[in-house]
C-alpha cells in the first residue's frame, strides 16, 4: 500500500487521543501529533520511506495528491470527511514537510479561496492591496476544543464580529434570511425551464390574453361561449399551476436542504484565513465573512447542497466568483447590511485588476454610474515583472467593475448566483396582471361553466301596482335575469339583483307600462321567463337558456300573501 506510513501515523494519533494520551483531537492537532510521532514513534523503515518521498519533487506531489484525493475521503473523524487542504497546511510547518518544495504554497494558503474582504490599512485612501483574499475551511467541531466556532487565522478580529457573521449565515441557510431570498427569487429569479418550455409558457400567457380580448371585444360567441370560456379557464389554470408548482417545489427543496446544511454547519468550526497579520477593527468585513462561512460549510458537505437547484447554482457560482468578487458591509445577525465608509473601498477595487464585481451596502456611492465615472480616472495596478524580464502588453477596452448594492445578505445570494432575470420579472408582472383580471372574471366564468340550479319564484312581491317584482330563491342572483312577454304590458328584461333591508330579496324589478299596441285588454296577460345571464367582465352576451316561467297573474298575486 502506497504511503502506508501515513496511515500508521493516523491510527496512532486517533488511538492515542481516545486513550487520553493526547489532549487535542487528531484533526485539530494534526501538526503537533505528527511532530510527536515523527520524532519518537517512527521505525527505521518508516523514516526511510518518508525520506525517499521527500528526496523527489515528483514523489512529493504524488503524496499531496494521494492525501487530498484518497486519504482525506477514506480517513474520517467524528463521521466527517477530513479537509485535506487544512491537513496539508498544518503539516507544511513541521519536519520534514517544512523542507519539501511541493509544500511551499501550503505554508501561506489553504488553497480554498473565497470572496475577498475590503479592509483598509490605516490612513489608506484605497489601494489595490486593501482588497484582501479570504480563505475558508470547515472542520468538525470538538466538544473540548479551546477555539470557538469561528477561528481567525493570520489576522486579529473581535470574536463577536465573526460570530455575528456566522449567525447571519445560519439565517441564510434556514431562517428569516432564507425566506427573504426565496421571496426575492420568486419575484425576479430565473427558473430552470428548458428553452422550449419557456417559449411554450410565453405562448400560453399570450393565448390567455387573446381569448380575453376575443370575449371582450369580439362578436357575440353564441353557443361557442362555453367552449371559449372552458379553454380560457383550462389554459390559465395550467399556467398558474405550472408556475406555482415549479416555484413551490424549488423553494421547499431549498428550505429542506438549507435546514440540513444548517444542522451540519452548527457542528462545524469555520476557519477564515487572511494573510498579513492585520488587526481588523469594526465589522465592515462582515458581509464577506458571512459568504465565506457559507462557502466553507458547503465545501464540507457539497452533496447536500447539490440536491437543491437553487443552492447548487449559488454555490457553484460562488466557487467560480471567489477570485473576482469582493464584499464590504457591516452585517447583523438577521442578515441586514449596514453602511460603511465606501469611497476608498470602491477606489481599492478599481485599482485591483483582479476584481470584477463588488458587493456593497445600499449606498449612493455604490451606484453604477458613479463607479463608472471613477473608473475613467483610476488606473488599475498590475503585477510587474522583475528587472530584465520581458513584459507583454495588451491593448484592451476600459475595465468595468460591477456594483451590487444590498440591503440584506439575501440580495448577495441573488447577485452571486446570477438569479435576477429581467425577462422573468417581466413575465411575472404580466402573469400577475392577467391573473388579477382572471380573478375578476371568475364569477362570470363560473356562472357559465357551472351554472346554479333553476330558482323558484317566491315572495315578496311588489307593494306597488306599477312595479313588478320577480323574487327568486337563489344564492347567485347575478346568474339570472327575468324577461316579461305580454300583450298588454311593454316587454322588458331586468337583471336579478340582491337587495337588503326589510324587503330584502334577490329579485328583478320592472316598471309596468302599457303596450302602445295592445293585443288584449287583460291586465294579467303575460309570462315572465327566467333566463340564464351570460357576462364576461361587464360585457353582456345574449341570454342563455330559459330555466323557468311564471304567469304574470301569479307573480302579481304574491304581494298580497
Amino acid at each position: 500500500m502506497r504511503f502506508v506510513w501515513f496511515w500508521t501515523f493516523w491510527h496512532w494519533s486517533t488511538e492515542s487521543f481516545r486513550s487520553a494520551a493526547l489532549l487535542r483531537s487528531p484533526l485539530q492537532g494534526v501538526a503537533s501529533h505528527w511532530d510527536e510521532w515523527y520524532r519518537h514513534e517512527t521505525s527505521e523503515s518508516e523514516r526511510q520511506a518518508i525520506d525517499a518521498v521527500g528526496a523527489n519533487v515528483f514523489e512529493q506531489r504524488r503524496f499531496i495528491c494521494w492525501l487530498a484525493r484518497h486519504w482525506a475521503r477514506e480517513a474520517r473523524w467524528r463521521d466527517e470527511q477530513l479537509p485535506g487542504r487544512f491537513v496539508l497546511a498544518q503539516l507544511s510547518r513541521v519536519a520534514p514537510f517544512d523542507k519539501w518544495t511541493a509544500f511551499e504554497k501550503y505554508r501561506t494558503t489553504y488553497a480554498a479561496h473565497g470572496v475577498a474582504a475590503i479592509v483598509l490599512n490605516e490612513e489608506s485612501d484605497g489601494e489595490a492591496a486593501d482588497v484582501r483574499p479570504v480563505e475558508a475551511l470547515a472542520l468538525p467541531l470538538d466538544d473540548d476544543a479551546a477555539a470557538g466556532t469561528v477561528v481567525a487565522d493570520g489576522f486579529q478580529i473581535d470574536s463577536g464580529d465573526l460570530n455575528t457573521a456566522r449567525r447571519a449565515a445560519l439565517s441564510l441557510l434556514n431562517g428569516k434570511g432564507l425566506l427573504i431570498f426565496l421571496s426575492l427569487w420568486t419575484l425576479i429569479g430565473e427558473r430552470p425551464y428548458p428553452r422550449y418550455l419557456r417559449l411554450l409558457l410565453a405562448a400560453g400567457w399570450i393565448g390567455v390574453v387573446a381569448l380575453m380580448v376575443r370575449l371582450l371585444v369580439g362578436p357575440d360567441p353564441g353557443d361557442q361561449l362555453v367552449t371559449l370560456e372552458t379553454l380560457l379557464f383550462a389554459l390559465w389554470s395550467v399556467l398558474v399551476v405550472t408556475s406555482l408548482a415549479t416555484a413551490g417545489a424549488l423553494a421547499i427543496n431549498a428550505w429542506l436542504m438549507g435546514r440540513e446544511m444548517r444542522k451540519r454547519m452548527e457542528t462545524l468550526q469555520i476557519r477564515l484565513r487572511m494573510n498579513g497579520g492585520l488587526s481588523v477593527h469594526g465589522g465592515s468585513a462582515g458581509l464577506a465573512f458571512c459568504l465565506n462561512d457559507l462557502l466553507a460549510a458547503y465545501r464540507s458537505h457539497p452533496h447536500v447542497a447539490n440536491r437543491s437547484w437553487l443552492w447548487e447554482r449559488f454555490f457553484r457560482r460562488l466557487r467560480r466568483a471567489s477570485d473576482a468578487w469582493a464584499a464590504t458591509g457591516i452585517i447583523s445577525a438577521e442578515g441586514k447590511v449596514d453602511h460603511v465608509v465606501l469611497e476608498p473601498k470602491i477606489r481599492a477595487c478599481l485599482r485591483n485588476s483582479a476584481v470584477t464585481d463588488v458587493l456593497t451596502p445600499w449606498q449612493r456611492e455604490a451606484r453604477q454610474s458613479l463607479i463608472d465615472a471613477a473608473a475613467a480616472t483610476t488606473r488599475p495596478v498590475r503585477r510587474t515583472a522583475p528587472t530584465g524580464e520581458m513584459v507583454f502588453g495588451f491593448a484592451s477596452a476600459q475595465r468595468r467593475v460591477r456594483s451590487h448594492r444590498c440591503r440584506h445578505a439575501a440580495q448577495s445570494i441573488i447577485a452571486i448566483g446570477d438569479f435576477a432575470s429581467k425577462s422573468q420579472l417581466a413575465t411575472n408582472i404580466f402573469a400577475l396582471a392577467v391573473t388579477v383580471v382572471m380573478a375578476l372574471a371568475l364569477p362570470d366564468i363560473r356562472n357559465v361553466l357551472r351554472p346554479p340550479a333553476p330558482p323558484r319564484a317566491m315572495s315578496p312581491g311588489s307593494p306597488s301596482p306599477y312595479y313588478l317584482w320577480v323574487s327568486l330563491d337563489t344564492e347567485r342572483p347575478e346568474a339570472f335575469k327575468a324577461a316579461l312577454e305580454s300583450g298588454f304590458w311593454s316587454n322588458r328584461r331586468a337583471n336579478v339583483i340582491a337587495y337588503g333591508g326589510a324587503d330584502g330579496s334577490s329579485r328583478a324589478e320592472m316598471r309596468l307600462s302599457r303596450h302602445r299596441r295592445e293585443t288584449t285588454i287583460d291586465e294579467e296577460d303575460g309570462i315572465v321567463w327566467i333566463e340564464r345571464r351570460r357576462t364576461f367582465l361587464g360585457r353582456e352576451f345574449q341570454p342563455g337558456e330559459r330555466v323557468g316561467s311564471y304567469p304574470l297573474s301569479y307573480l302579481t298575486g304574491l304581494r298580497h300573501e
